[in-house]
């Protein structure tokens, strides 16, 4: 699996990244009231209707895996469910503020419908491997571009 002129390293890592997969297509799939479950630090993975949607990594997970559809969340800590809002409004004009303002509804039903959903999870505790796997599950699962990007707003 290594490219000709790849650093030794680099290859080392990314041939740790298939047996991460294959630990966390193995997990078991928890709805996400769940999070509490979750390792501490890691990468995870939302399903809807069984269907990878949104790749994740954390050093804080149950948390941070709560935060996407809390009903207190607001557009910086559920950043996902505020993504799902945008494109459920057809990427409208405007500030995320005005947008969050102008439709708290739609924002609500967005949250709810984290919540309707599943999650994957496994242990990544290194911060270089947990960088690398989310990249490489995000490429894997296909959550790109659609719900996984890498715009940095």
């Amino acid at each position: 699996m290594t490219a000709i002129n790849m650093p030794p390293a680099f290859a080392e890592a990314i041939d740790k990244m298939v047996r991460l997969m294959e630990r966390l297509k193995g997990s078991e799939e928890r709805p996400w009231d769940q999070y509490g479950q979750a390792p501490k630090k890691g990468v995870y993975v939302l399903y809807e209707s069984g269907k990878p949607i949104y790749v994740g990594r954390s050093n804080r997970m149950p948390a941070r895996i709560r935060q996407h559809g809390a009903e207190s969340s607001d557009r910086y800590s559920a950043t996902f469910a505020f993504k799902l809002l945008r494109q459920s409004l057809d990427e409208p004009e405007g500030t995320a503020g005005e947008i969050e303002l102008t439709y708290p509804d739609e924002y609500g039903e967005q949250r709810e419908r984290v919540r309707g959903m599943t999650f994957r999870a496994v242990p990544v505790t290194d911060q270089l491997e947990q960088t690398l796997f989310e990249i490489y599950a995000i490429l894997e699962m296909r959550t790109y571009p659609k719900y996984n990007d890498f715009n940095t707003h």
